[in-house]
C-alpha cells in the first residue's frame, strides 16, 4: 500500500511517464508485432474475419477496434458517430482512435507523443498530437464536437482541471465520452482513485445523458464507469463558472 505522502505526491505529478511508456513498448507493441491483436474482441469489433498478416495491418485493426469499442461501451449505436466532426481524445496512447475515427479534425492530447514517435509507436495519419497536459488545452473555447477520455482521467495531474477544460472547449451540444475506473486503488501510473459521486461532481456544467458501470476494470481492482455527457445547447461559455469548481476530496 502507498503511504499518504507518496499518494499525495503522485496525485500532484500525475501518472509515472516512464512506467506508462514501458507498458506500450514492452507489453503492447511486442504483442502486436508477434502476430496477434492486443485487446480482446478486436475482430468482432472491426468485422474482419482474420488478423492481418502485417504489423501495419494489425495496428489499423487495433485502431478501428478501439473506435467501435468506445462507441459500444457508451451505448452509441451509430458506427460513424465521429465522422465529419472535430474530435479530441485525451490520453490515447498509440492505439490510434484519432487516426481511425473518421473525424474531419482529429486531435490527441498525449504528453508522451514525442517519445512514442521516437519509439516508432505512433500509427501515422492526419491526427494532430498535442504534447501538453489536458489541464491547459491550447484550443479555442467551443471548438470541439466530441471529447473522448477512456482510461485516462486517473492518469492526469489534475482531473478537475481536465474536465474544466473539456467543458470549455466543447461546443454547445457537444459530447463527452468518459470511461474511468471507480472503486480502484492509486498506483504510480494511475495516481487517482474515484467513486461514482466524485466523477459526477467533476463534470461541472456538463449534463449526464446516460451512465453505466461495467464489471471489469481497466486495472486490477474496481469497475469501469462510462458516462456520456453533453454541454447544454443553450449554454454560454462556462469560463465564468470554472474558477468556482473544486475537486472532490
Amino acid at each position: 500500500m502507498l503511504g499518504p505522502l507518496r499518494r499525495f505526491l503522485q496525485r500532484r505529478a500525475g501518472g509515472d511517464p516512464d512506467a506508462e511508456l514501458r507498458f506500450w513498448t514492452e507489453q503492447w507493441e511486442p504483442h502486436i508485432r508477434g502476430g496477434a491483436l492486443f485487446s480482446p474482441g478486436g475482430l468482432e469489433l472491426t468485422g474482419d474475419t482474420e488478423v492481418a498478416d502485417s504489423y501495419e495491418g494489425r495496428r489499423w485493426q487495433e485502431a478501428r477496434a478501439q473506435v467501435q469499442r468506445v462507441l459500444r461501451e457508451a451505448d452509441i449505436d451509430d458506427p460513424g458517430f465521429f465522422s465529419g466532426r472535430v474530435v479530441l481524445e485525451i490520453g490515447p496512447g498509440p492505439v490510434g482512435l484519432p487516426e481511425a475515427c473518421g473525424a474531419s479534425v482529429a486531435l490527441a492530447v498525449e504528453p508522451l507523443a514525442d517519445r512514442m514517435r521516437d519509439a516508432g509507436l505512433l500509427l501515422g495519419g492526419d491526427a494532430v498530437y498535442l504534447t501538453c497536459g489536458a489541464e491547459a488545452l491550447p484550443l479555442l473555447g467551443e471548438s470541439v464536437d466530441v471529447v473522448v477520455a477512456r482510461n485516462s482521467l486517473d492518469h492526469v495531474r489534475d482531473p478537475a482541471a481536465v474536465l474544466s477544460e473539456t467543458a470549455r472547449v466543447l461546443r454547445p451540444g457537444g459530447t463527452l465520452i468518459l470511461n474511468v475506473d471507480i472503486e480502484g486503488e492509486a498506483t504510480a501510473e494511475e495516481p487517482h482513485a474515484f467513486t461514482i459521486e466524485k466523477v459526477r461532481a467533476l463534470l461541472g456544467p456538463l449534463e449526464i445523458e446516460r451512465e453505466r458501470v461495467l464489471s471489469e476494470p481497466h486495472g486490477h481492482v474496481g469497475r469501469q464507469l462510462v458516462i456520456v455527457a453533453a454541454k447544454p445547447a443553450d449554454a454560454s461559455s462556462p469560463s465564468s463558472r470554472l474558477p468556482g469548481w473544486t475537486s472532490p476530496s
